[in-house]
């Protein structure tokens, strides 16, 4: 018997098994794949945002402020590669500035600090070998990358360490409501 089950050993599995793990609770970690992070995690681009994109209101503009500040203080803890090194959105006419112009408006009401929107000749003293035909950009300093697998395996190892039940090639067939909780089939077992 569990307290919490989690199905998916990706990033967001693994992360929610790492703060969970923080707990006096029994967690199961399952994954229908033979180890963490094998699905789109492994495949991900590794860019954490800054925060611009979201409409303000939502709860990704909320969340996604937080999550980016978690991996800033969480990567070092972990032995993970954290590297803060901005990102850029690149316009190339007129409708890609007004694109750039909601997405500068968005940031701003999200609370991205340092979100600045740069002329043609500011954005390729950035970067030279851009397209010189470029109207302008949206710079994000905040905006940072990590390996995402590197990631999704430190969280998972430290939340097995804490008392995590990982339990890989368990591919969850079916979720039954009881009296007392649920019944989770799986490929590894009831």
């Amino acid at each position: 018997m569990y307290d919490v089950a989690i199905i998916g050993a990706g990033i967001t599995g693994t992360s929610a098994a790492y703060f969970l793990s923080q707990y006096n609770w029994k967690v199961a970690l399952l994954d229908k794949e033979n180890d963490l992070a094998n699905g789109s995690t492994k495949a991900n681009s590794g860019i954490v945002h800054a925060g611009y994109d979201p409409k303000p209101g939502t709860l990704m503009a909320k969340y996604n402020r937080i999550g980016a500040k978690l991996y800033e203080e969480l990567c070092p803890k972990l032995s993970v590669l954290y590297k803060q090194i901005g990102s850029l959105v690149l316009a190339f006419d007129d409708q890609d500035m007004t694109t750039l112009q909601e997405l500068f408006a968005r940031g701003k009401a999200n609370g991205v600090e340092r979100l600045s929107l740069l002329s043609p000749e500011e954005t390729l003293a950035m970067e030279p070998n851009l397209n010189p035909e470029i109207k302008g950009s949206l710079y994000a300093p905040e905006g940072a990358v990590v390996i995402p697998w590197e990631m999704a395996v430190a969280l998972g190892e430290v939340a097995v360490k804490n008392g995590v039940e990982l339990l890989l090639n368990h591919q969850v067939t079916g979720i039954e409501k009881t009296k007392t909780g649920f019944r989770m089939e799986t490929t590894g077992g009831t």
